[in-house]
């Protein structure tokens, strides 16, 4: 039988559905270490009495300490917090995640995210086979949670539905996953009435810098063209049209400054392995030192409607291989390496539409604070089979995009839903770089090539991508004397 330690969260089992509580077990210190728990206590209202009703007087709101011998046994441990002893309730655990997964699943097919509890017990029971207290049981954690799951009580009966974190999280989804929708039909479209093959790429990087121009700020422009000093086409320019004038325009045709862009994408009908070479040969040559190296990121990223890769693994394969693995130089006939020698110089996203999306993230080589800070590439996908890859495509773009602080915060919350929702699984696939790797160039007052000014730079890099600080603040730091 399952027995609280200091630290855990749990609940009484006795406890109805109204008024399970989830409660916190700790050491009192002052009464020789003895084992306490504790709850909180929601604020009451003051409520007139009705003729079948008593007067319920205002309460405010406090935590409650209590001996945990005065809780009624059995306790049932709560998993949604981490807890490091989760091998010795491994058995509670199945139980948790097995009945949290059919319901979660069995409420998001239902009108508003909500069903009766009772319902709930008997789809569970009667065609899941699942033991009635089991059930009962993880229906009482889940609402002492509060996060992913509330209880409601009306005339009608007592219902779980899901709370306002996860409802909104679940609309944004299909929100976003529209948008995708909207892409593959216009896409569709096109292939049913035209067979050029040029006419369609055109249209479909038309649809997507319509897209665009929907979504982000006014204060960016989409098109297409090229960057001052840069010879090759871009299929999508966003550059800052509010401090930046394009040097010259001509319908969606633009030629900007270095210094106004803030993305560049590519834009595939199928990525097969030649296109994806190509768009990464592109971005690497375009962003090195002396040709193009921005004060502040840009958004480098290939989106395609369709691929012959069948896994978000084998793009992450491909396109580490791209950078570590040595090459024919045919202008030099030598065999080199595409080293990563400046930060954030390797591709920012690949996306497929309703299939993959392969990022590039900082992150520490081996999970310690004082490790080095490497490129990672990480994949996501849905277990619905959602499209939250157009989304991150989004969200990640929106990241370099230097909007005042409230537009980011907002926008970054938007997205933030979709990523930590339980059905989204983001999973890491490769890292693009050896653990020691350092950047061998850098701006001026960027880093000193050390790597804790390195690190020092990623966080403060990854401050103005959340919002944090401006451009106008990063950029006074890194042009200090």
């Amino acid at each position: 039988m399952y027995k609280p330690e200091s630290g855990d969260f749990f609940i009484s089992i006795k406890s109805d559905y109204e008024n399970v509580k989830m409660l916190h077990a700790y050491e009192e210190k002052e009464d020789d270490n003895k084992l306490y728990a504790s709850y909180y206590k929601k604020a009451v209202k003051e409520k007139k009495a009705t003729k079948s009703e008593k007067k319920i007087k205002s309460e405010k709101a406090e935590y409650i300490k209590k001996p945990i011998d005065d809780f009624e046994e059995p306790f049932f441990p709560c998993f949604f917090y981490r807890r490091e002893r989760i091998k010795d309730v491994e058995n509670e655990a199945k139980i948790y995640f097995r009945i949290y997964s059919l319901i979660e699943e069995l409420l998001y097919k239902k009108e508003n995210f909500e069903l009766k509890i009772s319902e709930i017990e008997n789809f569970l029971v009667d065609e899941k086979g699942e033991d009635i207290s089991n059930v009962q049981i993880i229906i009482k954690v889940l609402i002492s949670e509060h996060l992913v799951f509330n209880f409601k009580k009306n005339q009608s009966g007592e219902f779980l539905c899901y709370s306002e974190l996860k409802s909104g999280s679940e609309k944004s989804k299909e929100y976003y996953g529209s948008l995708a929708h909207e892409l593959k039909v216009k896409s569709e479209k096109i292939s049913l009435l035209v067979s050029h093959g040029q006419t369609v790429g055109n249209y479909r990087e038309h649809i997507l810098r319509e897209l665009l121009r929907k979504y982000i700020p006014k204060k960016f422009s989409v098109a297409t063209g090229f960057i001052e000093g840069i010879s090759q086409q871009i299929d999508i320019i966003i550059y800052d049209a509010f401090n930046h004038s394009p040097t010259f325009i001509e319908g969606e045709l633009v030629v900007v400054k270095k210094e106004a862009v803030r993305g560049i994408i590519e834009v595939k009908t199928n990525l097969i392995t030649a296109k994806l070479k190509e768009s990464l040969e592109f971005f690497y040559n375009i962003t090195y030192p002396g040709i193009f190296n921005p004060d502040i990121p840009i958004f480098k990223g290939i989106f395609s409607f369709d691929t012959t890769y069948t896994d978000a693994n084998s793009i992450a394969n491909y396109i580490k291989d791209f950078y570590n693995k040595p090459y024919l130089n045919e202008q030099l006939q030598e065999n080199l390496t595409r080293d990563l020698i400046c930060l954030h110089r390797e591709i920012s996203c690949v996306t497929v539409l309703n299939k993959f999306c392969v990022f590039s993230q900082y992150m520490s080589a081996n999970g310690n604070d004082d490790d080095n800070y490497i490129p990672t590439l990480l994949s996501i996908s849905e277990s619905r089979n959602l499209d939250v890859q157009t989304a991150m495509f989004l969200s990640l773009l929106f990241d370099y995009l230097d909007v005042d602080y409230y537009g980011k915060k907002s926008t970054i919350s938007s997205f933030a839903r979709i990523h930590n929702s339980n059905t989204v699984n983001i999973k890491i696939e490769n890292k693009l770089t050896k653990d020691d790797w350092y950047p061998t160039s850098a701006s001026k007052n960027e880093h000193d090539f050390t790597p804790d000014s390195v690190r020092k730079r990623i966080h403060k890099i990854n401050d103005w991508f959340n919002g944090e600080i401006s451009t106008t603040d990063y950029l006074k730091e890194l042009h200090k004397k």
